[in-house]
């Protein structure tokens, strides 16, 4: 099978890269200047990321995006990572975007979502919950009627890039009880809606997200999203792909750096990597890095019904390759290694947040059996 990239790919990822180097990656002190701002993220990059078409990447060209696949996702959000870039693309270009683009959906959530990706709104979604445990079909928010109107009821958690935005997609329950795939609808709530309550804070890799308490808002009975509990499914399996790509590049990144500095670090008059023993930690770590692009290349090349399984066991294996890497690093570099100073601490922390993206790897690797 040929995996090299075709000509459109290349300029992709040739774009994706120049962006990277464009915006300062590599930077740590601009990186950390983007996180205090107050989305948690750079504004002109974010619009950049907007000219580029990155945020309308997933996006169907009917509803104005790009429409690439699987493939050129990959390569983006592999792009991203490694360059430690902060604006939340996988939280608003893929997920949020990618609940928005149907066809189905009404005029007024087509201009929403074409708003999001001219980099106009920022748009995030809010369905974990503290009962979920990582189930995808747990929703204990309730929607409900009341004329024409929809008023609900719960608290969500763990909103990513949620600090900032100016829309919600709220998972909620129309009926059953929480676990049941059948049921769950998606609203679009805007975050000034009375009754809601917003409580950002900052995970560890700096990005800003909220918890959102929801009492008795109240919104038209248009504001529910095509589709349900199926749509949830299909952008958790993208959403999975994108943030095992977005890992692969921040392990390409970590790997590089030690391997940098392992050649040129002394220790006892001879370089640290003439010791035996971290030679074998660092092959190690590049068998890691490499069975991780396996594992999501061929998540990317998946089609139809095998992509969510495929998805889902990419990531939950690069989840644990990425954090053994990064772990290595760290150690390889001593007491800097977690320190702000140097790209490695950043990376670990990254990495953490991206190993959670709809469910730990003991979830994914569940959903992966049941697929298999």
């Amino acid at each position: 099978m040929n995996f090299d990239l075709d000509e459109d790919q290349q300029l992709l990822k040739a774009a994706a890269e120049r962006f990277v180097a464009d915006s300062g990656g590599g930077d740590l002190l601009l990186r950390r200047a983007a996180r205090m701002e107050p989305g948690g993220f750079s504004a002109t990059n974010w619009a950049r990321l907007a000219e580029s078409g990155v945020l309308g990447l997933a996006v169907s060209a009917e509803n104005g995006g790009l429409g690439q696949g699987t493939v050129e996702i990959a390569i983006v959000m592999e792009a991203l990572g490694r360059g430690l870039a902060p604006e939340p693309v996988l939280d608003v270009g893929i997920i949020a975007a990618g609940l928005i683009d149907s066809p189905e959906n009404a005029a007024q959530h087509k201009s929403l979502l074409q708003d999001l990706i001219r980099g106009n709104t920022l748009v995030s979604i809010g369905h974990s919950e503290r009962e979920a445990r990582h189930s995808l079909s747990w929703v204990g928010t309730s929607a409900r009627p009341d004329g024409e109107t929809l008023r609900l009821d719960g608290c969500k958690i763990a909103v990513m890039a949620g600090g900032g935005a100016q829309h919600f997609v709220v998972s909620a329950r129309l009926s059953g009880a929480p676990g049941d795939a059948d049921g769950i609808g998606l609203f679009l709530v805007p975050a000034e809606a009375t009754g809601l309550e917003r409580h950002p804070y900052r995970l560890a890799d700096g990005s800003l997200a909220a918890e959102l308490t929801l009492r008795d808002v109240k919104i038209p009975a248009g504001s529910q999203l095509a589709g349900g509990f199926s749509t949830l499914k299909t952008v958790a399996a993208t959403a999975r792909l994108a943030a095992a790509a977005e890992m692969l590049g921040v392990m390409g990144l970590l790997f590089d750096n030690t391997l940098n500095y392992v050649k040129t670090r002394q220790q006892f008059g001879q370089p640290l990597g003439n010791f035996q023993v971290i030679q074998h930690r660092m092959t190690d770590a590049y068998v890691q890095l490499e069975q991780s692009r396996s594992h999501v290349m061929r998540a990317a090349l998946a089609e139809g019904a095998a992509f969510a399984g495929a998805a889902a066991g990419a990531k939950a294996f690069v989840a644990e390759a990425a954090l053994g890497l990064a772990h290595t690093a760290v150690q390889m570099h001593g007491g800097m290694g977690i320190a702000d100073e140097l790209a490695i601490g950043h990376g670990l922390k990254r990495i953490r947040v991206l190993a959670l993206c709809f469910g730990d790897s003991a979830s994914a690797l569940d959903d992966y059996r049941c697929a298999a």
